[in-house]
């Protein structure tokens, strides 16, 4: 804000007022000193007048400096770096950025500029200052070259700083008239973002183990002698596909990471541990032979077996190789791991398909409040229901109704327990949440390479009048084997206990099948079970 001056020169005004009265007046007419006091009165008015402009143009010329400090300072302030200047005291001037303050953690002004910058206590600290103090007595040149030598780096409390130091020369001054001007930058995020993209681009995001690039970047390094006997373990985990088909891919990350985590516990810290890509991770084993190579792995399916609240149990199919001479090469060695991965994932195929049904199974028991024997019960009453309708043994209809009995409600697994257990009815938003595990079913099907089965399961909810899901499928356009089931199902259902109603007695149910024809089921085919079951 700029200074009120105008009473500045208001004692001088007064006198020049008190003059020019005194020089009309009447008393001192004929005074012989009168003209010389007039005129005196005269210069004294001009110079007074020369006085203002004098001090006018003064105090615009400062407030025009001080604005220019100002604005200076401000950008210096809002610089993301830190400005300060010293002399050959080596003490930092009073004008330095608020950067300074932040960098430094205090105000700087008269600091030694070598304690600030944390080289006191080192052995090179006389060094520093000895060199620092030739900055100023040295041409400019070999000033500059001097700068140059000293560290570019610093670390200020918890701050890495990186220093750039410029001699000026400060114009108008006589005395310590060259400064040395230093340019802080706190790189501290930098550094520790760099370091973050560094291993990053190293380490799998999800399981944090190393990733393939990592393994590439490895391979020469591991072609040495000194690694021999070099050990190669491929691994495919089992049923990722199914994971994601069904619960969804957070707990197939989930299921990456808990094999990551198996792998961490049996291996040792010389061994490199890497995700290749998608389920498939590599192991190399630097100076392991190849039983101990084996008996690491079975250490791996001991720990896999061990696991538990994954989605479905954790399992793996294993590929050994080991290099043991120079002449092989590391290539080679990977491929006859990759292969014999690839030949074990294809025997133990049928057995691992096998065991990840189970697991699903005993969850939907578990979690479906399905009761014991119900999948059974559908096999054998649909087997003979089939045989009674006239297909052979062997007829596709009669192979098809076992695993469809065993897997017709798998994807009921993936439903919240809540839902599929509630007493009362279910709201719009329930029921479309329930009517998913069709859909769910059918993908998991598909993940087991049975495109048939997964074509059923995701018909059998279907009706007779088209009101069904998913497609609204009408009549004849269900498929046969589906209409079937629809009513053998429905019957084991209603005549055994269920949380959500009470069981009924055969005759009661037969009653309540024949009340769905013609609606939810094929009239023909309700006629003919009817017949089945008196008979039977």
């Amino acid at each position: 804000m700029r200074k009120d001056n105008s009473n500045l020169f208001s004692a001088e005004e007064a006198v020049l007022q008190n003059a020019l009265v005194d020089t009309v007046d009447q008393s001192y007419t004929g005074n012989d000193l009168l003209p010389r006091y007039k005129a005196l009165t005269s210069q004294y008015k001009k110079l007074l007048r020369l006085c203002r402009k004098i001090f006018h143009i003064s105090d615009s010329q400062g407030l025009a400096l001080q604005q220019q400090q100002n604005e200076m300072q401000m950008l210096l302030d809002n610089a993301e770096q830190g400005f300060l200047t010293f002399g050959s005291a080596l003490k930092v001037n009073r004008q330095y950025s608020q950067e300074c303050v932040r960098i430094f953690g205090k105000k700087i002004a008269g600091e030694p500029i070598v304690e600030l910058l944390g080289q006191v206590e080192s052995i090179c600290a006389e060094q520093v200052v000895d060199n620092l103090r030739k900055v100023f007595t040295l041409p400019a040149d070999e000033g500059k070259q001097l700068l140059q030598q000293l560290s570019r780096v610093v670390t200020i409390g918890d701050k890495n700083v990186r220093v750039e130091y410029k001699k000026i020369t400060q114009t108008g001054s006589e005395l310590d008239h060259i400064l040395v001007m230093m340019i802080l930058t706190d790189i501290t995020e930098k550094l520790r973002a760099d370091a973050q993209i560094h291993y990053l681009s190293f380490h799998d995001k999800l399981t944090d183990l190393y990733n393939r690039a990592y393994a590439e970047r490895m391979m020469p390094i591991l072609e040495q002698a000194d690694k021999l006997p070099l050990s190669i373990v491929m691994i495919d985990m089992n049923g990722l596909k199914v994971v994601n088909d069904v619960f969804g891919h957070a707990q197939g990350d989930q299921q990456l990471v808990s094999l990551a985590r198996v792998l961490r516990q049996a291996c040792r810290e010389s061994d490199i541990i890497c995700r290749w890509g998608g389920d498939e991770f590599v192991i190399f084993l630097p100076n392991t032979k190849q039983t101990e190579c084996i008996a690491i792995c079975e250490f791996i399916g001991r720990l896999c077996r061990d696991v538990k609240h994954t989605s479905i149990s954790l399992s793996a199919a294993i590929g050994v190789s080991t290099k043991e001479e120079m002449g092989m090469q590391l290539s080679e060695a990977f491929s006859a791991a990759e292969n014999r991965m690839y030949s074990n994932k294809l025997k133990e195929g049928q057995v691992i398909r096998q065991e990840i049904i189970d697991s699903l199974l005993v969850r939907l028991q578990q979690q479906c409040f399905e009761q014991a024997g119900h999948n059974e019960r559908i096999a054998a009453l649909g087997a003979r229901f089939i045989h009674y309708l006239g297909l052979s043994a062997d007829s596709l209809e009669l192979r098809t109704m076992h695993p469809l009995a065993m897997l017709h409600d798998i994807g009921k697994v993936a439903i919240p327990k809540n839902v599929l257990g509630k007493k009362g009815l279910l709201t719009a938003k329930e029921r479309e949440l329930v009517q998913l595990h069709s859909d769910i079913g059918y993908r998991m099907a598909q993940s087991f390479g049975d495109s048939s089965l997964a074509d059923m399961i995701l018909t059998l909810h279907e009706r007779w009048d088209g009101q069904g899901y998913p497609y609204g499928l009408r009549g004849q356009a269900i498929p046969w084997l589906a209409r079937v089931f629809a009513i053998i199902e429905v019957y084991d259902v209603i005549t055994h206990e269920r949380p959500y109603g009470e069981e009924m007695q055969k005759a009661e149910a037969l009653t309540e099948i024949l009340c769905g024809s013609g609606k939810m089921f094929d009239p023909d085919l309700v006629e003919k079970f009817i017949q089945f079951m008196q008979e039977k």
